[in-house]
């Protein structure tokens, strides 16, 4: 059903593109820092979910749509911006009702030393973050198909290869939520935590900024 090769190729050009930190993985890497290790599946989960989501809605048809429609590019970029502004705003302002304290009233009861995270919350925005990124449905669009062998069936080479991006793509945020979780376990005074949680916030704005530069493909 697949050329090996191709796949061998699609499976190692897909792993250098995602190890490149972009919106989703800067994503990962806030939630990382902010809520330790204990957060790791959750990272993982919510973008396994918005890849899938960004792979049936470019199989769909809505690839096509975006990439000749700056007007709908625009929309959803701006969408996925304004999400993760807002996210950015609410990591700061935790970061402010931090400052009084001395220590973390739950360090004992933590050993990571991170704050308290809702794996509810970061699985809904790491999907949400993903699956708002036009970028990547339209990439889907235009990276997939030159792996498609013409000599096989069209539809079934495709959806493998989405599903292979998909599971790539949990593992690479599983790994970066892992290490970046890690981190976390050498904060466990209040102090150093507001600080933990505004870098957090400026990894999410820098997220919303790579978004934001991102412009809609030439029709």
């Amino acid at each position: 059903m697949l050329n090996t090769a191709s796949l061998l190729g699609f499976v190692l050009t897909s792993g250098f593109l995602l190890v490149i930190p972009g919106p989703t993985i800067l994503t990962v890497i806030a939630y990382g820092l902010r809520g330790g290790r204990k957060v790791v599946w959750a990272c993982a989960a919510g973008v396994v979910l918005g890849d899938l989501t960004a792979v049936t809605l470019c199989l769909t048809g809505l690839g096509a749509v975006l990439a000749v429609s700056p007007g709908a590019y625009d929309v959803i970029k701006w969408a996925g911006v304004g999400y993760l502004l807002y996210i950015a705003v609410q990591t700061w302002r935790e970061s402010n009702r931090l400052a009084s304290h001395g220590r973390l009233n739950n360090a004992a009861t933590n050993p990571e030393g991170a704050a308290s995270v809702p794996l509810s919350r970061v699985f809904q925005q790491t999907f949400i973050v993903t699956a708002l990124n036009p970028k990547g449905i339209v990439f889907f669009l235009a990276f997939i198909p030159q792996f498609v062998d013409r000599t096989l069936p069209y539809w079934p080479q495709v959806i493998v290869y989405g599903l292979v991006f998909v599971i790539l793509g949990g593992l690479n945020a599983l790994a970066y939520a892992y290490f970046s979780g890690g981190l976390s376990s050498l904060f466990t005074q209040a102090r150093a935590l507001k600080w933990l949680k505004r870098v957090s916030a400026g990894f999410l704005g820098s997220a919303a900024l790579i978004t934001a530069l991102h412009n809609a493909p030439n029709p």
